[in-house]
């Protein structure tokens, strides 16, 4: 990957294990969610294993709904956002097998529905999509949607979600004067990932708030019971911006964050044949690498014969110590007018920060 980081600069920074095959406790699995010709295609996985030297080949081993990796060649940037999910998710979770989830539309309600349907689902589920809530149908779906999201927490499923790469601001920008919070990463019953950047370009070490990372305040969920606490302390001790940009009663998010901003973009490889290899920087990323990270989790869980995590929420905020503080950093969307300033604890930037695998698996 010439000029770009490989996966071996997450797993320093965030000091993960290898799972090889041997290792894979049985029934874990994990699994991504594409939309709207976001397909794969095997060569590109190849690729990417041998330029990222990786001891386990990136490929996917299920599949619900299809795929055309003929479509992965046409195109500019054709199955960027697949491959970004699929090459990272694996990068780091290594042998633990991975299904695909496809549609060719766009509804997460229905994709949350087909995930509840299976009668044994994956445990951790990691989807990269999302608009702002006041670009939903209504909030009657919104509310529908997160009742799915609530039944697979109940049944062990863990969903992580990108929190979004436009800031406080949201993919409706400075439209209103007030900041537009992300569906559904900002749903109560989903772990939010955020956006970090290196603080120092091309050094392996402390974090920032990447300005672009989603965040904020929902406008139709309230704050719930497990982050009360971490959100009054934040709005207590952090400069807030000015209180008629954001709902000072909504659900904080994101809850965690990881590398995805621009300072040190993820090598991906992609173009359907094998050759291509650029840059790709987003929650899109960050996402996918919680995503696996929470995945070998459930391995060491499932090994030693207990219940894999589900919804994460709860764990998380009561084990906040086990993550990277960020406390530097706005995401203000390049200098906007306003955002929301990363901070001890948690904080609607970052969340709690990003993960330290030892003091992670210590807390199980």
């Amino acid at each position: 990957c010439p000029g770009y980081p490989p996966p071996a600069v997450l797993q320093s920074r965030y000091g993960y294990p290898t799972v090889n095959s041997e290792d894979v406790a049985s029934g874990n699995r994990m699994a991504v969610a594409e939309f709207q010709f976001q397909y794969y295609d095997d060569p590109d996985l190849v690729a990417f294993t041998d330029a990222c030297g990786l001891e386990n080949t990136v490929e996917v081993d299920s599949t619900v709904g299809g795929n055309k990796p003929t479509k992965c060649s046409i195109g500019i940037q054709a199955c960027v956002e697949s491959l970004l999910d699929i090459e990272y998710i694996k990068a780091v979770a290594g042998a633990i097998p991975l299904e695909v989830y496809y549609s060719g539309t766009f509804s997460l309600y229905d994709w949350a529905v087909q995930v509840n349907d299976d009668e044994s689902p994956a445990q951790v589920q990691s989807v990269s999509y999302g608009n702002d809530e006041i670009q939903q149908t209504s909030d009657d779906y919104m509310f529908t949607t997160n009742t799915e999201f609530m039944k697979a927490g109940a049944r062990g499923v863990s969903i992580f979600f990108a929190s979004g790469d436009q800031g406080v601001w949201g993919r409706s920008g400075t439209t209103g004067n007030v900041f537009h919070p992300d569906f559904p990463a900002a749903s109560p019953f989903v772990t939010a990932v955020g956006g970090t950047d290196f603080a120092t370009q091309s050094t392996i070490g402390e974090e920032t708030a990447w300005d672009a990372s989603g965040g904020g305040f929902s406008n139709t969920f309230d704050i719930p019971s497990y982050q009360s606490d971490a959100v009054a302390t934040y709005k207590t001790t952090a400069d807030l911006p000015d209180a008629n940009y954001y709902n000072d009663t909504g659900r904080g998010y994101p809850d965690v964050s990881a590398l995805g901003g621009q300072v040190n973009p993820y090598c991906i490889a992609y173009g359907g044949k094998g050759s291509k290899f650029s840059g790709v920087a987003g929650t899109s990323a960050a996402s996918p690498v919680v995503a696996g990270i929470f995945a070998i989790l459930n391995n060491v869980r499932l090994t030693n014969g207990d219940a894999p995590l589900g919804f994460a929420n709860p764990w998380i905020y009561e084990n906040a110590d086990a993550f990277n503080d960020v406390t530097t950093g706005t995401n203000n969307a390049g200098g906007r007018k306003a955002g929301f300033d990363a901070a001890k604890g948690w904080d609607p930037a970052t969340g709690h920060g990003t993960p330290n695998y030892p003091l992670l698996e210590k807390a199980l």
